[in-house]
């Protein structure tokens, strides 16, 4: 089954466990993997038989953009369930990464959670 890969998605947010966090932008880095059976765009080469990653960046950047979430997993999540809801039967996998997490040891360049769903699974 073909994969369609997104990579680097970038978009500033207030996500943070902490009030501090929360008050000013901080940077943040989504890579999407959707499987999808894609094969009928191979030969149609056309847009409508596929899946628009314009449309797919555009769900993570305005949720990233949006509402405000403590937790990594829980704006992943979101993300997610929104994927889910416009693109029904794929699998995906998404990796949400905080860049220059603040108040950090050894200050990592990101911290990040990674999350799959599969067509398959009870959503809840």
């Amino acid at each position: 089954m073909p994969t369609l890969v997104l990579s680097q998605l970038s978009f500033e947010g207030r996500h943070g466990a902490t009030p501090a966090e929360r008050r000013s932008l901080r940077r943040f880095e989504v890579d999407i993997e959707i499987d999808a059976p894609l094969e009928t765009a191979q030969s149609t080469d056309r847009l409508t038989d596929t899946i628009d990653y314009r449309q797919v960046a555009e769900i993570i950047v305005e949720i990233g953009t949006g509402k405000t979430h403590h937790l990594l997993e829980a704006l992943a999540r979101h993300m997610i369930d929104a994927l889910v809801a416009h693109l029904p039967g794929v699998a995906l996998r998404l990796e949400l990464r905080k860049l220059n997490p603040p108040d950090c040891p050894g200050q990592p360049a990101y911290a990040a959670v990674r999350m799959a769903y599969s067509a398959g699974e009870r959503e809840g």
